[in-house]
């Protein structure tokens, strides 16, 4: 008994020496975290739009005077000069009015001088008494009735010549000529409508519609890129690049209520006559030269009820959250607008291991391929 006794004792004791000799347990590892450094970069804000092509210089020629057509001095699309004529009407009846004004001149100068020798006698007399001062009034109103006849005279010549000069329509500045709609023969007046078109070529302008909140960003007196510092690029219906670039020269001083949107128009040279009036276009609104901007990568970007943040890790390696208003994504990479600043730990990858208030382990995050920060993603 005494022997089974002892037995028992031995197995409780090397069990609970067993159980004396086990592990504890380790802890659980800190969860790794790859992180970017929020940092300021140069990027190129830029925008395209449906834009229309047309000319400051788009003229239509019509007729001042009526008159049969004589001539037609150019072809369809000739380029033409300012001063070089395009159409003749038939001088003849002008000629004659002009010869009758001149005519009518001379008769009423006649009376007038004559008038004038009356009114000069007419005051001797009416000194010595000869004649009533009824009388001399009315010399004087002769010759007062003279000059002014005279002076419509002179009008109507003025006016018979002008009418003379309307016989020959001459192109009132460079450019390229359109078609001729009426025909040699034509009787053509002022009512006859537009006998052809000329427009100039080299004072072109693309014409688009701006977004309302696009033109007040860019006027904000803080904005990074003013209305200046932006240019205009053209991407034409074949998908290539204008070789010239254009700048903003007009925005219409209202808002159309139905689309929100302000017209906007920039000069944009035509040296090499490859733009014509109607052509529709890609406006491309992008600033000259490059602006600096806080960016971070768009995949350590978070968003919640709470709205937008990022998870970041602080000098003692534990996680914090930082509320943020994130801007346009150029690339890889969005454009920070407020709540970051430049040199905080964002982490990239590890986001779901990662809880505000514990502790990680930090790796450098490399990218397998560079982040391109040029231009806004589409």
């Amino acid at each position: 008994m005494q022997h089974r006794v002892i037995s028992f004792s031995l197995l409780a004791l090397s069990l609970f020496l067993g159980a004396c000799e086990k592990k504890t347990p380790p802890q659980a590892e800190a969860p790794e975290v790859f992180v970017v450094i929020a940092s300021e970069q140069p990027y190129t804000p830029q925008r395209g739009f449906n834009a229309r092509i047309e000319s400051k210089s788009d003229v239509n020629i019509s007729a001042e005077v009526s008159g049969k057509l004589l001539a037609i001095h150019f072809k369809e699309g000739d380029d033409v000069t300012a001063g070089t004529p395009l159409f003749d009407i038939d001088p003849a009846p002008y000629k004659a009015a002009l010869a009758r004004a001149k005519a009518e001149l001379a008769k009423a100068e006649a009376n007038k001088a004559n008038a004038i020798k009356n009114f000069a006698r007419g005051k001797k007399l009416v000194d010595d008494g000869y004649i009533s001062g009824s009388e001399y009034d009315t010399l004087e109103a002769r010759e007062l009735e003279a000059t002014a006849a005279v002076a419509a005279a002179k009008a109507a010549v003025q006016s018979a010549e002008v009418d003379l000069e309307y016989t020959t329509i001459k192109a009132p500045q460079d450019g390229r000529v359109g078609r001729a709609k009426p025909s040699v023969g034509d009787v053509v007046s002022p009512g006859y409508g537009v006998l052809t078109t000329l427009v100039g070529k080299n004072d072109m302008e693309v014409v688009f519609q701006l977004p309302e909140r696009l033109l007040l960003v860019a006027q904000r007196p803080d904005a990074n890129a003013k209305v200046k510092d932006y240019e205009v690029a053209l991407t034409m219906q074949d998908g290539s690049e204008y070789a010239h670039t254009g700048t903003i020269n007009y925005f219409s001083n209202r808002v159309d209520p139905s689309t929100g949107t302000v017209e906007t128009r920039a000069a944009i040279p035509n040296p090499d006559d490859i733009l014509r009036p109607g052509m529709y276009v890609q406006a491309v609104v992008r600033v000259k030269e490059p602006i600096l901007g806080l960016m971070i990568p768009q995949a350590a970007l978070q968003v919640d009820q709470r709205g937008t943040y990022v998870l970041a890790v602080d000098d003692s390696n534990k996680v914090t959250r930082i509320n943020m208003t994130a801007g346009e994504r150029f690339g890889e990479n969005v454009l920070v607008n407020s709540g970051l600043d430049a040199g905080v730990r964002i982490i990239v990858r590890g986001v779901q291991k990662a809880r505000p208030g514990t502790e990680v382990r930090v790796s450098e995050f490399k990218p397998a391929t560079k982040a391109a920060a040029g231009s806004p993603a589409q």
